[in-house]
């Protein structure tokens, strides 16, 4: 059992080189992190927190394979607390590697009744250099609340991702 399992494992990155496996597996598996927001934060202030989440092709190290990696959908999700995302006024995620940061998502005017999910505006812009860079890829979040939460709140960000293959014509 324990030689089927490493076999599985080498098999994954073996196959992680392939430029259209690495795609699919971009496009398939999102790049999540948690956030806590804590218990009477500040209401009507930015608040910012970075999450060290992980993607597949940054486990992989296959992000070279691919190219064209943009966001293509983003939710938000409380998956612990007492209240909602309502007691969100805004929303914005950030891809960060080193200094580079990008805006890639973000949410104004949230409603007071929206309930534990929230799905972001897309900002489409190319993250080849930030995911291709070789440094750390982490998300940021940068939010301002209505009030400030009776609990800590567990956010979970997810991002999910478009790419193409790199093919030995578009290297």
């Amino acid at each position: 059992m324990k030689n089927l399992i490493y076999l599985a494992v080498f098999a994954m990155i073996g196959l992680a080189s392939c430029s259209t496996v690495s795609s699919i597996l971009q496009n398939n598996f999102p790049f999540t992190s948690n956030f806590v927001v804590t218990k009477d934060s500040p209401a009507q202030t930015n608040l910012s927190a970075i999450g060290s989440g992980t993607s597949i092709n940054q486990i992989l190290g296959s992000s070279q394979n691919v190219k064209d990696i943009r966001v293509q959908s983003a939710n938000v999700t409380v998956t612990d607390g007492t209240q909602g995302m309502g007691v969100f006024r805004n929303i914005k995620i950030y891809i960060t590697s080193g200094s580079n940061e990008i805006l890639v998502a973000e949410r104004s005017n949230i409603s007071d009744n929206i309930g534990n999910q929230l799905v972001l505006d897309i900002n489409n812009r190319v993250l080849d250099n930030i995911m291709k860079s070789g440094n750390s890829v982490q998300q940021k979040i940068v939010y301002e609340l209505k009030s400030s939460p009776t609990s800590d709140l567990t956010i979970k960000s997810s991002l999910n991702f478009t790419s193409v293959p790199v093919t030995n014509e578009s290297k």
